[in-house]
């Protein structure tokens, strides 16, 4: 930092953008990118209270003035400064800030619609500003300074940052409570009930839901309002019968990364505070569902994953999306517009993703995945059975590729900035780095199918030909004499055509848990059982079945890619290579001949278009 009179300005050098890249930021590093989220932090609450200051004493309806909230908090500062910072770096509180500046900026006949923080109707503006109230409380609380403040009730219950909620203490929509801070515990009196917290012990008040401590760095929050990551979210509950397994495959998962990836244990200790529990993945049981977002620095969403490995792998991932959120407050990485104004439109292809997406996404994506490549590339080494070691390898051999593609996509996309480029080469630098490395057959075939696949349905349903040049090579294929020609395909987004691909899923079951997946096959039937039969090697039935698909049915451009991955890479014919490399020429020209009446063999296009298209470019347009 730069002394400015009394204020300081952020920089961060191109030494320090590599290293974050990299995965190996300074301990400096880490300092500053926290330093600048609660700089964030601290602007936002700033606008809060210019807002509030030129609300009318009415429009706070039976709270105190936010001043008098204020002065408790102050008052709690000065008593034990680290106890409020506590509470102040809550990563729900940005939310709810975030939240009620969104509101102060509606119109006012759009204020009184949407849903509470607790669900149900939109409450009066007051009860969202008496949030402001409820943290001082837990302010004083945390201080151990005796006070008292009125605060606002949403269906019935009263979030006190850091510490837990309060419930069943009215049964309106929205009423007010008084916080009580006293030696002895907390006391929240309702209008039909009263909550007590006791300092000492004791049987625990069945109203009073806590964050639950799971290890020294990490809390358990499965009751704040704002901590909507888009998935559903587990109850009180399901907490309660899976708290010990989120605890063991917690600290588990901590000690893995500090013995071998210290680097990344010092970024998940920097940059997650609160886990929040979500429900698993109903497609791929294996699998971990997780989310971070930028308006609520330090939570992660996530599902219970299935042991400490995949537990450590998720907290790295989003572990990463939060560190680049706060990079992105020091320094733009990627341009909104291009040089000829355009927004940046979700047009790019993301290896992880079946649907286009935007740069920033992109970089999102190849930032965090490969901090997740890299811990399976260790993984692999230290796995001691057999079949975990044989699930890592699968897993970065899936991710290298596809954090390469993405990478190089990233760079290729014209929207960097020039820190942004920077970024982007060191990420590269590093993915580069792995490429050499020894798979073994089975799991290295497995990803290499995967990540082929997934990259020509991509392309399928979202890239189409300039119209001049379908129509031109449909002539082409009417007269048999066009000549090699280099076709360019253009974003199309389709995001409607996007369904759930089990592939992966199905390859990642092969490697960890072999019996069951025999079990799965022999239960499957149409396209699962294919797709099955070609992760157990089995081509030949695979593309008889698809080929039979495509005789009922040739207008159904999905068969003809699956017909093309049924083959192996060093088996292909033209056509099956054109289906993979370039789907969409196949697809926009087959449209044009069928919109003119003619009945078409896509199979016998696809083989002649190969010649026309491949041998001018000699493999796949990127």
């Amino acid at each position: 930092m730069t002394d400015v009179g009394r204020l300081g300005v952020y920089e961060v050098s191109e030494a320090s953008l590599e290293a974050i890249a990299s995965g190996v930021p300074a301990p400096a590093d880490l300092v500053q990118l926290k330093s600048v989220e609660k700089s964030m932090q601290r602007l936002l609450w700033r606008a809060v209270f210019e807002r509030l200051s030129v609300m009318s004493r009415d429009s706070f309806g039976e709270l105190d003035p936010p001043t008098c909230a204020w002065r408790l908090l102050t008052e709690a500062h000065e008593r034990a400064p680290e106890a409020v910072e506590t509470v102040m770096e809550d990563p729900f509180l940005r939310a709810w800030v975030v939240a009620l500046l969104r509101r102060f900026d509606e119109p006012d006949s759009e204020r009184d619609g949407g849903d509470g923080a607790f669900g149900g109707s939109r409450s009066p503006i007051w009860v969202d500003v008496a949030q402001l109230h409820a943290t001082a409380a837990a302010a004083a609380i945390r201080a151990g300074l005796p006070a008292a403040i009125t605060v606002a009730t949403s269906a019935g219950r009263v979030w006190l940052p850091t510490l837990g909620v309060a419930t069943c203490l009215d049964t309106d929509v929205w009423s007010v409570a008084q916080v009580r801070s006293l030696d002895s515990g907390v006391v929240v009196e309702g209008v039909e009930r009263t909550v007590s917290v006791r300092n000492t012990g004791g049987v625990a008040d069945p109203n009073w839901q806590p964050l639950l401590q799971a290890t020294s760095g990490l809390r358990l929050d499965c009751v704040t309002p704002y901590r909507d990551f888009g998935y559903q979210l587990r109850s009180v509950a399901e907490m309660q019968e899976e708290a010990t397994e989120w605890r063991s495959r917690l600290a588990v998962a901590e000690d893995l990364l500090a013995a071998w990836l210290p680097g990344d244990r010092a970024v998940v200790a920097a940059m997650v505070s609160t886990i929040v529990p979500l429900s698993p993945p109903v497609l791929d049981p294996l699998s971990v569902a997780s989310a971070s977002s930028p308006d609520a620095f330090g939570a992660v969403g996530m599902s219970l994953p299935p042991d400490a490995a995949h537990t450590a792998a998720s907290l790295i991932h989003e572990a990463r999306h939060q560190q680049l959120n706060a990079l992105l407050l020091l320094t733009p990485l990627v341009e909104e517009r291009d040089v000829l104004g355009r927004d940046d439109d979700a047009v790019h292809y993301a290896p992880w993703r079946s649907d286009p997406r935007p740069a920033l996404g992109l970089c999102h994506g190849v930032a965090a995945f490969a901090g997740v490549a890299g811990f399976w590339r260790v993984q692999r080494r230290e796995a001691v059975e057999k079949r975990d070691a044989l699930r890592a390898h699968f897993e970065f051999a899936v991710l290298r590729q596809q954090v390469h593609e993405g990478a190089t996509g990233l760079l290729a996309s014209g929207r960097l900035t020039d820190p942004g480029e920077i970024f982007a080469r060191a990420l590269l630098r590093t993915i580069e780095s792995w490429l050499p490395e020894p798979v073994p057959e089975t799991p290295a075939r497995l990803a290499r199918d995967v990540c082929e696949a997934r990259r020509s349905t991509w392309r399928l349903r979202h890239l189409r030909l300039d119209t001049a040049d379908a129509r031109a090579l449909a002539e082409g294929w009417r007269s048999r004499r066009a000549t090699s020609t280099e076709v360019r395909a253009v974003p199309h987004p389709r995001p409607e055509l996007v369904r759930p691909d089990a592939r992966g899923a199905l390859s990642r079951l092969y490697v960890s848990c072999p019996e069951a997946f025999t079990e799965e096959r022999l239960r499957a039937h149409g396209e699962i059982a294919v797709q099955m039969d070609l992760i157990a090697g089995d081509r030949s039935g695979a593309e008889r079945w698809y080929r039979e698909r495509i005789s009922e049915r040739p207008d159904h451009s999905e068969f003809w890619v699956g017909w093309a991955a049924a083959w192996a890479q060093d088996e292909r014919p033209p056509s099956a290579r054109l289906l993979m490399e370039r789907p969409e020429v196949a697809k926009n020209v087959y449209e044009c001949l069928a919109a003119d009446g003619e009945i078409i063999d896509p199979l016998a296009l696809s083989e002649w278009l190969a010649d026309v298209v491949l041998s001018h470019e000699g493999g796949v347009d990127t």
